[in-house]
Formats: C-alpha cells, structure tokens, sequence
C-alpha cells in the first residue's frame, strides 16, 4: 500500500524549508535552501518550483507519494482563499494567491498559514504548549510574529491575519524615521533583522569583541557575531542584549494582558541565544506585567526549534478536510 505523505513548505524572509511528512507532524525528508532576498517573491516561487521534482522523487523512492501540500508562509494570509495578505520581508507577496500557484503547478490540494500561527499549532500540540488552555508563541528570527491556542482552537480572528505580535508598537528611543513620535513596530527592533542594522549603525567601542569577529567591518556583523559576542561577556553586545530583551518583554505584557496565556514560547533563530536572553525577558516581563498575571504565567524556548512551522503545517494540513 501506497504511503502518502504531505509536502510541508515553510517560507520565511532568510530560509526555505521543504519536507516530507505525515499528518502526525512527523518528518521524514528534509529539503532547505536560502531565500534570495534582492529577487523578491518571483525568487522564492522559483525556489519551490525547482525542488518540487526532487521531492516528488523523493516520496516515490520512500514508497509513497505526496497526496497533500501545506505552506507556512511568513506574512498575514487569507487562510480561506489560500492569499498571501503581504511580506514585511520579501517584496512582491501582496494579494498573491500562492495556494492556486501551486494547485496549477502540481495538481495537489494545497493549503495557506500564516508560518507563526503554524508554529503555535505544532507547539501546542507537540512542544511546550501540551496541556494547557491559553498559549502564545512568538518567534524572533528575521521577523517577528505571534500565534494564540484558546481552549484547544487555533485562533484565526476574521481570517486574514490575527496575534500579528511584530507589527505592534513600541517606544523605540532609537527611531530614525519621519513621524514626530518616536514609535516602531516589535519587528523593527526586536527581530534578527533589527539588531542587524542597529549592530551595523551604531558606535562601537573599540575594546568589543564584535570589531575583532567582523574584521573591523562593521557592516559586516550579524546577529551570529553578536551571540558570540554575548556568550564571550563581551559589555556592548551584552548592552543591546539588555535593551532588546527589556523591549520585548514589555510587549509580551500587552499580550498577557489581553490574553492571560499560562504559557509563552519564543521561538525563532535569535531564541538560539538560549539562556542570557530568555533569562531577561522573563525579568523585564515580570517586572512590567499587570499584578493580576504575575505568578500565572511561563516564559520558555520553543521545544520544536527550527522543526516548529513545519511540524504545524503537517498537522494543520492533514486536519484540513478540503485537503482530503
């Protein structure tokens, strides 16, 4: 008998992930390759587009074949008509009907998420959110985004983009834009992106490690630089360490706030850092947090890692009934 497996694709603003699967979010073959930034939207379908061959070989030769195709997509999307809303990251996304794209293209029934909401989905159902009513996940990788479980549902809002965490508010002391208050989004300071640019930007004293790591090209640095930077107790990175924890905690606030999750995992490569981030975003959030969450709440890494976004379109995908 035939194997028949889900193709789940995840599409960010720095990676691409392709892998065969089953509705149980298990992974059995894995396909990653890099997002050309500079080409747009039109980059990443040509991407896909190209290694859809092999893994379709690849499903044949594990005994089966692929019945099924989810994507996570790292944007708002219309999860009914299978539209990518818009990118923050890759130009070219808005309105796109990236289901029918590859309906047409494959002949599969093929299904759209929003690659946090995914994420949430799978580390509910897989990771640290077993067990419990109310959770949030929150990625910070090259974005920033959100996704809520509320007594066991998926919460979708109207359909069209919800929990959308990076694209809220903060006061941002260091805003260079044109608006007379000082104001961006989460995503803008906190994502991998964010402390990128402010790395490349800003004054660093000649004592820092981080020139040594970059070769004294500053323009060079990025956020792996800064981890080492970080674990070597080196004072300037430890110092936006600070900030941007202090900043993303104060918005995971507005989140307990609002939802009164019993549990929050952050997610994404910047999460990576591990221990000397998540350790003070817990201090900063309890700190700021409204006296009636504190004590009801935990802040954790994600436990799924870098599997997360494709393990919930697994499992979103093989529940959806108009995939079947």
């Amino acid at each position: 008998m035939k194997k028949h497996f889900i193709l789940a694709i995840e599409t960010g603003g720095t990676k691409i992930q392709l892998v065969l699967g089953s509705d149980k979010g298990e992974i059995f073959y894995r396909y990653r390759t890099c997002v050309e930034r500079e080409k747009g939207f039109e980059g990443i379908l040509d991407r896909v587009t190209e290694a859809l061959p092999s893994l379709m070989k690849k499903a044949a030769e594990l005994g089966g074949t692929i019945c099924r195709i989810g994507i996570g997509f790292g944007g708002p999307v219309q999860t009914s008509t299978g539209t990518a809303i818009w990118s923050a990251q890759i130009d070219g996304w808005g309105n796109f009907p990236v289901a029918q794209y590859f309906e047409e293209k494959t002949g599969i029934p093929t299904r759209l998420y929003n690659d946090s909401n995914a994420a949430a989905w799978g580390e509910y159902c897989l990771g640290v959110g077993r067990g419990t009513n109310i959770f949030f996940y929150t990625n910070i990788g090259s974005g920033v985004g959100g996704g809520i479980v509320i007594d066991g549902k998926l919460f979708d809002g109207q359909g069209f983009g919800v929990a959308e965490f990076g694209q809220s508010y903060l006061y941002d002391p260091c805003y260079q834009g044109r608006s007379i208050y000082p104001v961006n989004h989460i995503e803008r300071i906190c994502s991998g992106w964010g402390i990128e640019a402010r790395l490349r930007r800003e004054a660093i004293p000649e004592d820092s490690i981080l020139l040594e790591l970059c070769g004294h090209r500053q323009q060079e640095l990025d956020c792996r630089m800064w981890g080492q930077g970080i674990h070597k107790g080196d004072a300037f990175s430890l110092k936006i360490l600070e900030e941007m924890a202090e900043y993303f905690a104060i918005a995971l606030c507005n989140v307990l706030c609002f939802y009164s999750p019993e549990v929050i995992a952050v997610g994404g490569g910047v999460s990576l850092i591990g221990e000397p981030l998540l350790e003070r975003i817990r201090r900063y959030t309890e700190q700021y947090v409204y006296q009636n969450c504190k004590g009801r709440y935990r802040i954790v890494k994600s436990e799924l890692d870098e599997d997360v976004v494709l393990a919930g379109t697994l499992l979103l995908t093989g529940a959806d009934e108009r995939t079947r």
